[in-house]
């Protein structure tokens, strides 16, 4: 019988809770640790509701420590509040931009839900985009086309709006335009057009969760590097810089999370601009709250893991008993061969829970566990 048969059989799980390795919102009833962390976030979330001002937070992590989980924690928190529109994307891509920045605004109104605020606020929304100050008309139309047109002009323009085609002449006569947006000055009135709609809307601010940025500094050549950084620099000081009249709007809100290299090449540029000017130092200098994340402590450690063992994805609640009973030995095997990196204390147990699932192990103790991670040469 296979693991996963096995498992489904058993437990009535479909899922081994161990095998996926990537942070997903469903793990976050397994929150451990990152209490000082937790608060300084929550701190800038709370703030939001309040008309004061854009921020920038940092989160410092290496591979495995968190990164993502902690933005999902920091989306989750937020949309708590009424006051707050929160999304989560990343930087990371297979392919490099061939627009940067403007790529990255992309994101932006790709991470915006229209058909979703439409179902939610219906007339209103519709009264909001009509509302929008005239010297946008074109970032009116486009969004009256993304929220209210019928489905064929309302698909165009959300590509549109997202970058994802190249439009023609034909195409932009269709969505009553002119412009493309191949401009960040044009993406930006579009920023405004979409931040002055969730202000009518009786949000306080649009709140990003921005994962992998260490991929620019990968994805990019070291001259475009700069226009990320600037761009960043930017959504802090928006809407400076825009002359047109784009009412009352929301404010932006980015959490970035980063590797420690990547945070180190940051802190690198800036000093390589420090003779001939730039905008990382100025970027740099606007972080509200910067937070490491760090590895977790044995005390922790051994949280996650029970956590884990006993939370049930199928019925979303936790059981009484674990998947697998274990003891002390076990959690102390774990600690020392992952010294409390939460991503390789989950990569560790996937394996023996895996292999203790196929063998019919009843007990997970540390002799059994080191033999099932010998057996597939994890140890």
């Amino acid at each position: 019988m296979s693991a996963d048969k096995f498992i489904e059989e058993k437990y009535g799980l479909r899922d081994n809770p161990f095998l996926d390795q990537i942070a997903r919102e469903i793990w976050l009833d397994t929150w451990v640790n990152r209490e000082e962390q937790l608060t300084r976030w929550q701190a800038v979330i709370s703030n939001l509701r309040k008309p004061r001002k854009n921020y920038i937070v940092l989160i410092i992590g290496d591979y495995g420590e968190g990164k993502t989980q902690s933005l999902f924690k920091i989306v989750s928190d937020a949309s708590q509040y009424r006051e707050i529109y929160p999304a989560f994307f990343t930087f990371r891509g297979e392919q490099k931009p061939k627009a940067p920045g403007l790529e990255f605004m992309f994101r932006i109104f790709k991470s915006i839900d229209f058909k979703k605020l439409e179902k939610a606020y219906g007339k209103k929304l519709r009264a909001s985009i009509e509302a929008i100050p005239d010297d946008l008309d074109e970032v009116k139309v486009i969004l009256r086309n993304c929220c209210l047109a019928e489905s064929t002009l309302q698909k165009l323009a959300l590509y549109f709006l997202r970058g994802e085609l190249k439009p023609t002449k034909t195409d932009l006569k269709q969505l009553g335009i002119i412009r493309k947006i191949d401009d960040i000055d044009i993406a930006k009135e579009y920023l405004a057009g979409i931040l002055n709609l969730l202000k009518k809307l009786g949000f306080e601010a649009l709140l990003l969760a921005v994962d992998e940025v260490e991929y620019l500094f990968s994805l990019v050549p070291k001259p475009q590097q700069s226009i990320y950084i600037a761009l960043l620099r930017g959504l802090y000081d928006f809407p400076v810089g825009i002359t047109k009249d784009i009412g009352d709007i929301a404010k932006v809100a980015v959490f970035l999370a980063v590797s420690g290299d990547g945070y180190r090449r940051l802190v690198e540029i800036g000093k390589e601009e420090a003779a001939i000017g730039g905008p990382t130092t100025a970027l740099l200098d606007r972080i509200d709250a910067q937070t490491n994340l760090g590895v977790l402590t044995k005390e922790y450690s051994t949280d996650l893991v029970i956590k884990r063992l006993h939370y049930d994805r199928v019925e979303g609640r936790y059981t009484n008993q674990p998947l697998i009973p274990f003891d002390q030995t076990f959690i102390d095997l774990i600690w020392e061969i992952t010294k409390g990196n939460p991503r390789d204390i989950i990569e560790k147990c996937s394996h023996v829970l895996d292999a203790g699932i196929e063998k019919g192990v009843s007990h997970l103790d540390r002799k059994t566990a080191e033999a099932l991670l010998r057996e597939r040469k994890e140890l």
